[in-house]
């Protein structure tokens, strides 16, 4: 496995800097607003960072020698599925009455505790930073309209 580890984390690094470097052709500004560059220099750099720390990581870890178990193995792994889709799929139904942070949080925590099967601190901690982060950068760093709800604010 660790081979395989290698070899996408190289694969992913250099293509990570193939579309840092088109990022850069394209150009980060125009005037004052953001320009064609600046989310392909993002991606490409948080792509190839990621990569090396998986490169990194696969180097200094030793080979473990427990079996894998299938997710599919599992005999309720069909029933997560579907919990999974439904409750993303509700989502856009509750996110307009609950607004973005509530809806948002409810998401993550159900995904987190009942899904991920975390503890329900871990999912609230989860739930509440996750959310709290995706909002300030939506809401308070690029301006976007984002649903108010309830918590109106």
């Amino acid at each position: 496995m660790h081979l395989f580890d290698k070899m996408s984390a190289i694969f992913f690094f250099f293509l990570g800097l193939a579309v840092l470097a088109k990022g850069f052709q394209l150009g980060l500004r125009i005037n004052i607003d953001m320009g064609p560059g600046f989310f392909p220099l993002v991606a490409g750099g948080i792509l190839s960072f990621l990569s090396l720390v998986l490169l990194i990581q696969s180097l200094i870890k030793k080979e473990k020698s427990f079996q894998k178990v299938s997710f599919w193995a599992n005999p309720y792994g069909w029933k997560l599925v579907l919990l999974t889709i439904f409750s993303i799929s509700g989502y856009p139904f509750i996110l307009n009455r609950a607004g973005f942070l509530l809806s948002t949080f409810l998401l993550l925590f159900f995904l987190f505790w009942i899904i991920a099967r975390q503890k329900w601190w871990a999912a609230v901690i989860g739930g509440v930073i996750t959310a709290a982060m995706v909002y300030l950068l939506f809401d308070i760093w690029l301006k976007a309209n984002l649903p108010k709800g309830i918590l109106s604010f």
